[in-house]
């Protein structure tokens, strides 16, 4: 369904003179791709006001797609895996955010920052076979995906240890950890050939 709805923008647009029937291509994947991401946004953000957990689904999102846009990492091969995946991966850390006694807080989220943190710097990035890199774009994500997590990492132990938050600290680090799963699938995935 979003397929169609992509093409038909496309072909709308081609139509109207507004691009060019060269760059019709790009703009179906750019356009499913939005639809996708949105989707997804809709359903993690109803998710976080269904739970209660509104501000930490919404640092939690944030932080992982800040991360995942640069970093890269395992693409599912349809729409509802990829969802699914994303769910599976928001739930899990929300799940330990609620569930993990206090005492534990501090040194979960600072180890979980820490190999997250050398992970994408090990890892990172990983590029999308739909999108290969061009040109320099390879050495701008690396160094955009280091940045980010750099300053994620300074932001969770900002947060842990000089500004009593805590919890949304825990979320950020949840979030990176995510990312790190996906680099993590991508290179298996890469390895079995698939």
């Amino acid at each position: 369904m979003l397929d169609k709805c992509g093409a038909k923008l496309a072909d709308a647009l081609c139509d109207n003179h507004i691009i060019k029937e060269e760059n019709k291509e790009i703009i179906v994947y750019g356009i499913d791709a939005l639809l996708s991401t949105l989707i997804n946004v809709v359903i993690v953000v109803g998710l976080g006001l269904i739970l209660k957990l509104f501000l930490p689904t919404v640092v939690f999102l944030i932080s992982f797609a800040v991360l995942r846009v640069f970093a890269g990492g395992y693409h599912a091969k349809t729409r509802i895996g990829c969802t699914a995946s994303f769910l599976t991966i928001y739930l899990a850390g929300m799940t330990l955010q609620q569930y993990t006694p206090d005492i534990f807080v501090k040194p979960v989220t600072i180890g979980l920052a820490a190999i997250s943190f050398a992970s994408v710097f090990i890892l990172a990035p990983v590029e999308h076979p739909n999108r290969p890199y061009q040109g320099n774009d390879y050495q701008v994500f690396k160094r955009m995906s280091r940045i980010i997590v750099s300053l994620q990492t300074l932001l969770v132990i900002a947060g842990t240890f000089f500004m009593g938050y805590e919890n949304l600290a825990y979320c950020i680090s949840l979030a990176m950890l995510g990312v790190t799963i996906i680099l993590a699938l991508a290179g298996k995935v890469k390895v079995r050939g698939e």
